[in-house]
């Protein structure tokens, strides 16, 4: 869902390109929607007075459905910037939209979201509907390829409470999954499985804490994310089962046109009626969706940034992580500790350009590989979104 998200916010980008000539800045000595004073590409003033409906082209490029695009209608319910609360906090637009897309092999999905800022950001909301076909393959623990498609009415629900006038927020959450799954060849193999039926439920507790100088492109700060997700018959679930996850984001300068950035995750399932397809995965750039998953994944990313212009950065990065303890999927059972199992390791270059300079705001490509596979993403924003 996050990335989904990233996608949706690449209109303010794309739109831009479509209705506005050079010519408008050569009649102004201002800076216009469109560019800065200098004369650089620039969407500062398009994103302080954008409201209303407009479309979305979206880009997918997740290496395990292939690649893709959709398009989205998004309504911003307010300008995108320009309102401060009462402790000068600027008060992001609530946005609501509807999602289509589709990629090459086959993989389609439609949703609609909601996110709301109420109360001046003091309550957070987050709704989303989505209905999913993915196509894609599932990697046994004795690492055989399953080919796999799966059918999910997805709903989420959550509210968030900031805490006095702290960077805490405190909040709870509903998930929703309906998942038909079906299995069609095993390492290349045709075969003829029935139809697996599941629903997943969970009642989730979350925990934020935030301080990072930009939520799209932070430069210093951390945010904290803490998740514990209650899969329960009692709330509509066919599994008894828990998840956990930590995720800590470290932004840190070490100049003025140098940050040395982090990124720290621990990831737990816990119950033996978990579906293995609800499995902690391995998600670094350049590794497929659910290549390398088991019953933890731990794993830390690091981000060296260099500015050789005011508009144009270079970035190198890497990481490592590794999927260990009990895991089972069709018949295939595995139980590593973590000294026992195999470490990924992602590798990987790209640059960013200041696309809006009043909000920090960067967007670019980024060339990854890891142990199995290779990848180029489209980034709006930081790589590490963490909604």
């Amino acid at each position: 869902m996050q990335q989904s998200m990233r996608q949706v916010l690449v209109f303010l980008l794309l739109l831009a390109t479509t209705i506005v000539s050079a010519q408008e800045m050569e009649n102004n000595n201002t800076s216009s929607a469109f560019f800065s004073k200098e004369g650089d590409f620039d969407v500062s003033g398009y994103l302080s007075e954008a409201y209303g409906f407009l479309p979305v082209p979206i880009l997918i490029t997740e290496p395990a459905i292939g690649y893709g695009g959709g398009v989205a209608l998004v309504f911003l319910h307010d300008k995108f910037v320009g309102r401060k609360g009462a402790s000068g906090r600027n008060i992001p637009s609530s946005m609501s939209g509807i999602i289509l897309a589709a990629t090459e092999n086959e993989t389609k999905i439609a949703g609609a979201f909601h996110l709301g800022y109420y109360m001046e950001d003091t309550l957070r909301t987050q709704t989303f509907v989505m209905a999913t076909n993915v196509n894609i393959n599932f990697y046994t623990p004795t690492n055989r390829a399953i080919f796999m498609n799966l059918e999910t009415p997805i709903a989420y629900q959550s509210v968030k409470k900031r805490v006095f006038e702290s960077d805490v927020f405190l909040g709870l959450s509903y998930l929703y999954a309906s998942t038909e799954l079906s299995l069609n060849k095993i390492a290349d193999q045709d075969i003829t499985l029935p139809t697996i039926e599941s629903t997943n439920a969970a009642l989730g507790l979350i925990v934020d804490y935030d301080t990072r100088d930009n939520v799209l492109s932070p430069n210093k700060g951390m945010l904290f994310n803490a998740r514990v997700n209650l899969f329960d018959e009692k709330v509509g679930s066919d599994n008894d089962f828990q998840k956990y996850f930590l995720q800590e984001l470290l932004y840190v300068p070490l100049s003025s046109n140098i940050n040395l950035d982090h990124r720290f995750i621990f990831d737990k399932i816990v119950g033996e009626d978990a579906p293995f397809y609800m499995y902690p995965a391995v998600n670094m750039r350049g590794v497929p969706a659910l290549r390398y998953q088991g019953e933890n994944v731990a794993l830390y990313e690091a981000q060296l940034s260099y500015a050789f212009t005011e508009r144009w950065t270079g970035v190198l990065f890497g990481g490592v992580a590794r999927a260990y303890g009990e895991s089972s999927a069709l018949g295939f059972a595995e139980d590593l500790s973590f000294s026992d199992a195999s470490t990924v390791v992602s590798k990987g270059l790209g640059f960013r350009y200041l696309i809006a300079e009043k909000f920090g705001l960067r967007v670019g490509v980024d060339i990854a590989k890891s142990n199995d596979d290779s990848a180029f993403y489209i980034q709006f924003g930081t790589a590490w979104m963490g909604l």
